[in-house]
């Protein structure tokens, strides 16, 4: 049986894990330096490299002839410990959540190790554990005996107690940008004799979404589909991603308010069998690489576009208004979530393709860009401290997969600060509603603190002066008795 590309590559050495350099740098002069912490919190993303950090890591502090931290994997401890043994010990909190379970593991921490100088627990998705398994934890973590190393690994570290998260040191694993992603994937491919062209590395690449897992995973869909000789057109057809000539098309035809050719454009999409959810998100994505063109960014590390076609974006943004770009950027943003839950998405998508014909708009086209493609970016205005903290906030609840509340941050339309509270303000009456609940205001305070510990409280008001058309509807519904109807 092949094993799976994400298994098979890995990483067996801290030089091996891509994308967390600070985080490896800083493990490798521990071990190096023999200073050692007793517990160790690993927080981020699926698929970043938590769990096979931790595996090295158990390795390496118990390795006789660790070379610049890493394990050697030649020496007897390191081949005793690549085997299923008694010293690294995995834990999945997921489905060992309970309270007996914690308390289990309480008992077998006394026990020295067996091979090496540690014993290394390794608790993955700890913020599964019930709130009675986390007080059972809390003593252990507090003073584990000396031959005892705690590793805990979350994707949610909000859900994590504060006196859990006081007792560990905390690494936060970042999303693997894409360039990485597209270096580690050519050295996949070459080392397995895969054939490939550019363009594939970097749709696969976009598709993981800074997840090296995920990458691999997709990767090994594309491999077996194409029989090991990925092309652009193979891989678009696998993965399910829009073609971006059709995604250009559609918005020349929503530009030149051309609505037949529009719906003809949508239809041949569809029929090809690109999902309808996959193109609203690219055409999201599509729009925003615009509108930083047209603010005057020119760096290819920021903008998500693929090598050689940034005079390709440029000619079109040339076509749009910058605040008419935002737009269309909202509109297709906002109804990416509500395409899951629609009964006809269809419908949907195209109904916000013809509400963006009506407000079309042009503007001065911007210059060629200069032969360098590292300048700084150019805002089209001034963002404040606040504007950025926010911004940050919602990266981090999109990070987290909170969907709903990510849905219901779209209609904030205003956010500002008085002293150490954020107040951000919604005119949509069910978005307020959602919000203003003391966990999910929690969970906003908790990620605004990550970059401003001097916030203390979150809170959000409704903006009834400027109520959304959905909240003047069921006004009038209501004075009316629902005997009126809204098409």
């Amino acid at each position: 049986m092949n094993l799976a590309l994400y298994r098979e590559f890995r990483p067996k050495t801290f030089d091996e894990v891509i994308g967390q350099d600070y985080i490896i740098k800083t493990l490798k002069n521990q071990i190096k330096s023999n200073r050692l912490t007793h517990a160790y919190l690993f927080c981020g993303p699926r698929g970043t490299g938590k769990t096979s950090t931790a595996k090295i890591f158990a390795k390496a502090v118990n390795c006789t002839h660790s070379f610049d931290g890493n394990p050697c994997g030649m020496c007897a401890e390191c081949v005793a410990l690549g085997e299923a043994n008694t010293d690294i010990i995995e834990i999945d909190a997921a489905s060992n959540n309970r309270v007996e379970e914690i308390r289990d593991l309480r008992e077998k921490v006394n026990f020295p190790p067996v091979i090496g100088k540690y014993k290394v627990y390794i608790i993955d998705e700890v913020h599964m554990l019930t709130d009675s398994a986390f007080n059972a934890l809390l003593k252990t973590l507090e003073e584990p005996p000396k031959h005892v190393i705690f590793i805990l690994a979350t994707t949610e570290v909000y859900k994590i107690p504060a006196t859990i998260l006081s007792r560990a040191t905390r690494f936060d694993f970042r999303l693997v940008p894409m360039s990485v992603l597209v270096e580690h994937l050519k050295k996949v491919f070459d080392t397995k004799g895969i054939t490939y062209d550019e363009k594939s590395l970097y749709l696969i690449a976009k598709a993981g979404e800074g997840s090296v897992r995920d990458m691999l995973s997709i990767a090994d869909s594309v491999v077996s589909y194409t029989d090991g000789n990925l092309t652009k057109e193979a891989t678009e057809k696998i993965i399910g991603l829009s073609d971006r000539d059709s995604i250009k098309e559609i918005l020349l035809n929503i530009n030149q308010k051309d609505i037949n050719s529009l719906f003809i454009t949508i239809k041949k999409s569809l029929n090809m069998g690109k999902n309808i959810q996959v193109l609203c998100k690219e055409m999201a994505d599509f729009i925003k690489n615009l509108v930083m063109i047209k603010s005057g960014i020119e760096d290819y590390s920021v903008l998500d576009i693929l090598p050689g076609e940034y005079s390709d974006y440029l000619n079109l943004a040339n076509k749009f208004d910058i605040g008419y770009l935002k737009l269309a950027f909202s509109k297709f943003a906002q109804i990416e979530l509500d395409l899951k839950y629609s009964l006809n998405p269809e419908n949907l998508f195209e109904a916000a393709c013809l509400s963006l014909i009506e407000n079309v708009g042009t503007a001065p086209s911007v210059q060629p860009k200069p032969t360098a493609q590292t300048n700084p970016p150019v805002a089209d205005k001034p963002i404040n401290e606040t504007e950025k903290l926010w911004g940050n906030v919602l990266l981090k609840v999109k990070e987290n997969n909170l969907f709903a509340l990510a849905n219901a941050l779209t209609t904030v339309n205003n956010v500002k600060r008085a002293q150490n509270t954020l107040i951000i303000t919604t005119n949509d009456s069910m978005s307020f509603e959602m919000i203003d609940n003391k966990d999910r205001l929690d969970v906003l305070l908790k990620l605004a603190k990550m970059f401003d510990e001097d916030i203390s409280e979150v809170k959000v008001e409704y903006d009834s002066k400027y109520a959304s058309t959905q909240d003047i509807k069921d006004k009038l519904k209501d004075a009316f008795k629902s005997k009126i109807s809204f098409k």
